[in-house]
């Protein structure tokens, strides 16, 4: 399975995948079930700086391979990274960071946190009982919301849970050179909003993100992507979070192994 195994993408030289299969790929990496508890790959916990102070539990596995990705190796590599945590032992390390900085919200981050989905509203289930965590942002690529509706319900039923989701693409060709994936598959991310939309979910709750740095994507697949957001709801789309390139040095790499040139 690793032989075919997507690492970093280099568009018009790979075939693109379909990411809900490399999503249970990854799934059989990085989550394994001990005793009937999901437990999953992290590497680290830290406090970022972000969000104006955010508990993060990086973890590791992603179906998408985009090639601005900031992330740790562990994306590429997730059978070399990291090791198993039950949903308990993430909590009781994000309790111990927030009462050591006296920082009050939390996050899975550096990968995506649906890809092991037993194991994720585990870890809500117990983020609600702990009283140092007033609020976990749930970082999304929303491909997986985007095919089971059930899984937006289960997250929306925590009371603490706000949902960032991040949009890749306004079409299905900057789907694929930025991602890797095949190009139909950008409509999930948007079905998925519909879906938490559809669910009664505001802005108190959930906003849409999207990388539309103008040095990879053009003005016109940007107005692609808001439409078909302000298509779904207006407001959602007036709010859009607009992501830039940093250049990481993880990203630097990325960028390098796809032939990108923008630093």
């Amino acid at each position: 399975m690793l032989s075919s195994y997507p690492r970093f993408w280099k568009p018009g030289k790979e075939k693109p995948f379909n990411p809900i299969e490399l999503a249970f790929k990854t799934r059989e990496i990085v989550c394994r079930k001990v005793n009937e508890v999901e437990c999953r790959k992290y590497t680290h916990f830290y406090v970022a700086g972000v969000y104006r102070g955010i508990v993060t539990a990086c973890g590791v596995g992603c179906c998408l391979r985009c090639f601005y990705c900031w992330v740790p190796l562990s994306r590429d590599f997730p059978e070399k990274y990291g090791q198993y945590y039950t949903p308990k032992q993430v909590v009781e390390n994000i309790v111990k960071l927030a009462r050591k900085y006296g920082v009050w919200k939390a996050r899975i981050s550096c990968c995506e946190p649906t890809i092991c989905p037993d194991h994720l509203i585990q870890v809500l289930e117990l983020i609600e009982d702990v009283k140092e965590i007033k609020l976990f942002i749930l970082e999304t690529n929303g491909i997986l919301f985007g095919v089971d509706r059930s899984l937006v319900k289960k997250v929306l039923n925590f009371d603490k849970v706000y949902v960032r989701l991040s949009l890749k693409a306004g079409n299905s060709q900057g789907f694929t050179w930025r991602t890797g994936a095949i190009g139909e598959f950008y409509e999930l991310p948007f079905k998925a909003i519909e879906y938490f939309v559809q669910e009664g979910v505001t802005l108190k709750r959930f906003h849409v993100a999207a990388m539309t740095d103008p040095r990879i994507m053009s003005n016109e697949e940007r107005m692609e992507l808001i439409k078909k957001v302000w298509e779904i709801d207006p407001l959602l789309a007036m709010n859009i979070e607009e992501e830039i390139v940093d250049p990481y040095d993880t990203t630097l790499i990325r960028l390098k192994e796809a032939g990108v040139k923008i630093f």
